[in-house]
């Protein structure tokens, strides 16, 4: 599959986030910058968009990737970070996301260490205290009446990561 990430190493790739019912860390997010040189403006940067993979676009000139804990209150899209228990899970999912997104990009699959997961672009909701990550997994357990659980952490701009179910709450 062509939109799917090969494994990294573990430091660069596992964030800040722990999922204790999967025993794993979610992977870290990077912010992808074009820094271009303008003769009116030195150091011109521009923000091209969201990565897991800590050696997106190595190589090529001009490219910044950052690592981030939350966005900017000034961002404007959310972003959702969601484990898979197989790659063509993961597909699955992207396609209903593209099937149901007026962006018109449905996200990307990253192959890590601990799993598969996708970063997908989502439209901040209203009621929401600014654009977040949310990391989110289903938790599929046999003792469970429905044998699914869901895990869920946001991070807002503000504040530090709480446990919450915004996407449940939609």
């Amino acid at each position: 599959m062509s939109n799917v990430v090969e494994p990294q190493r573990k430091a660069e790739q596992q964030g800040s986030i722990w999922c204790e019912p999967l025993k794993l860390y979610f992977p870290k997010v990077f912010r992808i910058w074009n820094c271009e040189y303008d003769s009116n403006v030195y150091g011109m940067t521009e923000h091209m968009g969201f990565t897991l993979d800590a050696n997106a676009l190595a190589g090529q000139t001009g490219i910044i990737l950052k690592p981030i804990e939350r966005l900017e209150p000034s961002d404007v899209v959310s972003l959702v970070v969601r484990h898979h228990w197989s790659e063509s899970l993961a597909s699955s999912y992207l396609d209903a996301v593209e099937d149901l997104s007026d962006r018109g990009d449905g996200g990307a699959i990253f192959e890590t260490d601990d799993g598969v997961f996708t970063l997908v672009e989502r439209t901040t909701r209203a009621g929401w205290p600014g654009p977040m990550i949310i990391y989110t997994a289903d938790l599929f357990d046999a003792d469970n009446s429905i044998n699914a659980e869901h895990f869920e952490v946001v991070v807002d701009p503000y504040g530090p990561a709480v446990a919450r179910e915004l996407l449940r709450d939609i």
